[in-house]
């Protein structure tokens, strides 16, 4: 329990510290700079407590939540949204993940992304996903799917002996895709609702039961047991940067198209979390 709080702690600290720099070091800032350039109305949307919110485009950002409540998933229809009774409080955490991103994340993912040739980034995409093999393996039998277990069984020990410990995906090649299972999913299909959405600070979108489900992972997770929580927090932050240089301008086109980028990542995340327990 010990470790599990001192692992919690560290993204609050990492927060402060970045927080701070940010405010003492324009660099980071003046690296950002040259493809982004907030403008007062954008951070009104993303922090009211700004300025003063235009109530057109309050009543634009309500009417495009409502048409994107029901969508077809491969034939099956998601309705309603994601319950959120804390959203000042969200609202307030994803203006200072929005700031961090653009401001620390992307700058040093830019730089990381110079050094490291994108085919070894992908490489090291795949050691880490293979590592946490585990965790997909016993979420797929908890969920009864025997047959992504398998799959699943069949990648780890194809990618960790041809594939070089999982530099490689000959497992892909083979036809066997990439099973994506993890605790929340498998809350889910017990028919645990997401409760609340939650925009954490650092780690970014969730909610209560896909929070519980990023614990129950890392007590799955073997490299947990190997190494000490910051070696583990450390790990987490280094494929957060590694994923962050492999899908640069996702995030931006999502948010700078939306009338109001707090909804649309929101309800992009519903969207994305329903449609895996669907699967």
């Amino acid at each position: 329990m010990e470790r599990i709080v001192r692992v919690a702690l560290i993204p609050l600290f990492v927060l402060i510290w970045t927080t701070a720099s940010m405010a003492t070091n324009p660099l980071p800032m003046l690296l950002a700079s040259a493809d982004y350039s907030p403008v007062p109305s954008r951070e009104a949307q993303i922090c009211p407590h700004r300025e003063r919110v235009n109530t057109e485009r309050i009543r634009l950002a309500q009417r495009w939540e409502e048409e994107e409540k029901a969508k077809e998933v491969k034939g099956k229809s998601i309705t309603g949204t994601m319950p959120d009774p804390f959203q000042p409080v969200n609202r307030g955490f994803f203006w200072v993940n929005d700031k961090l991103y653009f401001n620390a994340l992307k700058p040093l993912a830019r730089v990381y992304g110079f050094i490291l040739p994108r085919d070894v980034r992908i490489g090291v995409r795949h050691v880490i996903l293979n590592a946490h093999a585990p965790v997909r393996f016993a979420n797929s039998l908890l969920q009864l799917k025997m047959k992504k277990a398998g799959i699943v069984l069949c990648r780890f020990v194809i990618n960790t002996t041809i594939g070089l410990a999982g530099i490689l995906d000959p497992a892909s090649q083979m036809g066997l895709p990439r099973v994506d299972e993890d605790a929340g999913q498998t809350l889910g299909v017990y028919g645990l609702k997401e409760v609340a959405y939650i925009d954490w600070p650092l780690l970014g979108p969730s909610c209560v039961r896909d929070s519980l489900g990023t614990v129950a992972d890392t007590l799955l997770d073997p490299i947990y047991y190997l190494v000490n929580g910051w070696v583990y927090a450390g790990l987490y932050a280094f494929n957060k940067l590694n994923e962050t240089s492999l899908t640069l301008g996702n995030y931006e086109s999502l948010v700078e198209s939306a009338i109001d980028p707090y909804l649309a990542v929101r309800n992009a995340y519903y969207q994305y979390r329903i449609e895996l327990i669907q699967k």
